[in-house]
């Protein structure tokens, strides 16, 4: 059994499920649900908030227990009578019920609802699945108002870097913005891993052709890391895609999946795509609002101001994993990908950031920006209405000559912006750019 990598989510995870509320944690298929699902179950049991005996796992990936809940709705509750010894109208102590891939089985949702409404203060829902459009579709018909969502994302490069490093990072550095003298605290914070710098940077090298997939991350071979990538494409466009029942050609929708591992980090032409495909327009739309619900692919929308024709209104698509986008387009080698580098750099830090952002009760706003002049930013964080920190980043060592004309554009239409970061393979340095300080910050250093 592989090792188990502390994911950020599961203390997250933990305060919801005190919450009441029940919890449902999403993501794309393979991103360690199942995993994380068992880890709760340990970690509640040797606490003694529940004991073992009260926790109860379901896979409805199961096919005799979907076949029992299409039979019986009420199967489940029967099965936890039936263990616990007693029925649950006459529970005292608290119970846990854990259900993966609720997805599966429609007719839960409805179930669910009636248990929750009835034993509020015995029993702590938590479930998982791989469609957020099956879930949220589902859920709002019959959980409004009591249910609450957090994303699990493949591994990030900061869930990465604590196990390889074993140093215990601060909060990332997204969360310390505010401090007054930055480039001291860039420097103070620089101290704790970069005796790991070598090591951390050949392991990127791995990440940007491999991804952060938990099954493939922790394979010990290069044949077992394709293997796994194999499998769960395949999984997914012959179980999970079919299983919808919205997909007309599965030969159609795999192709799309294919191109667009070659767009990772552009800004995406539906129009151009439909035509080179051969796949009607709004065929192609449903397509993409698939690939999104499923959480394939994740767009970054662009940031619009008052001048709103100067601006580009497309958005940016990003795989959810980088190893995904790699094997579907080929790319086994450094050499292959000389010239998206940069794109699947992006796509990487993004994700990690999205990872941690996205569970925040009120995550904080992020876009791109790009004028019809070409100047552009890979990511805006938005710190209150109308101030903005741009934050460029690139394979690189230095900062380009490009990179400066993008930030002195940026500056020049937002001037309430208080900096600019600049993420790259360089050390901690600070630049002058429009009067306005730039931080190039480590990659590593990120989080």
């Amino acid at each position: 059994m592989s090792k188990y990598i502390t994911r950020e989510i599961e203390e997250v995870c933990l305060e919801r499920i005190k919450s009441g509320l029940i919890t449902a944690i999403i993501g794309a298929r393979q991103v360690g649900k199942t995993t994380l699902l068992m880890r709760i179950r340990d970690v509640i049991s040797k606490s003694n908030v529940i004991s073992e005996k009260r926790i109860f796992y379901f896979s409805l990936d199961d096919p005799i227990i979907r076949s029992e809940l299409n039979k019986n709705f009420n199967y489940i509750e029967k099965e936890i009578d039936k263990l616990l010894g007693e029925p649950l109208s006459r529970v005292k102590e608290p119970v846990l019920l854990i259900i993966d891939e609720v997805q599966k089985s429609p007719v839960i949702f409805d179930w669910l609802k009636i248990v929750y409404d009835q034993y509020p203060k015995v029993i702590k829902i938590v479930v998982s699945g791989s469609s957020s459009l099956e879930i949220k579709k589902k859920s709002s018909e019959s959980l409004g108002g009591r249910l609450t969502f957090l994303r699990l994302y493949p591994f990030t490069l900061r869930e990465i870097i604590i196990e390889e490093t074993g140093v215990t990072l601060p909060n990332p550095l997204w969360n310390n913005f505010s401090q007054s003298k930055f480039i001291d605290f860039l420097l103070e914070r620089q101290s704790l891993i970069y005796k790991y710098k070598s090591m951390l940077e050949t392991l990127f090298e791995r990440i940007l052709i491999e991804g952060c997939l938990p099954a493939v991350y922790t394979s010990k071979t290069l044949d077992e890391k394709r293997l796994k990538l194999s499998s769960m494409v395949t999984t997914y466009l012959e179980r999970d895609i079919r299983a919808l029942n919205e997909v007309g050609s599965i030969d159609d929708f795999s192709n799309l999946l294919k191109t667009v591992s070659f767009e990772v980090g552009s800004i995406f032409n539906i129009s151009s795509i439909s035509s080179e495909l051969g796949i009607a327009y709004n065929t192609l739309k449903k397509y993409l609002s698939i690939l999104k619900e499923t959480f394939i692919l994740n767009p970054l929308s662009p940031l619009f101001y008052k001048i709103r024709k100067q601006v580009v209104k497309s958005s940016k698509m990003y795989f959810f994993d980088v190893g995904v986008a790699n094997f579907l387009s080929k790319r086994t080698e450094m050499e292959h990908i000389r010239n998206i580098g940069g794109f699947l750099f992006e796509n990487i830090l993004i994700k990690s950031f999205e990872s941690e952002n996205n569970n925040q009760i009120v995550p904080k706003n992020i876009y791109f920006w790009r004028d019809y002049e070409g100047h552009e930013i890979d990511l805006i964080y938005e710190i209150s209405e109308g101030r903005y920190i741009p934050i460029e980043m690139g394979l690189s060592r230095n900062l380009a000559k490009d990179k400066i004309i993008n930030y002195k554009a940026f500056f020049n239409k937002f001037e309430d912006s208080p900096f600019g970061l600049f993420l790259y393979q360089g050390e901690v340095k600070e630049e002058k750019i429009f009067g306005k300080s730039v931080y190039l910050v480590p990659w590593w250093l990120w989080w």
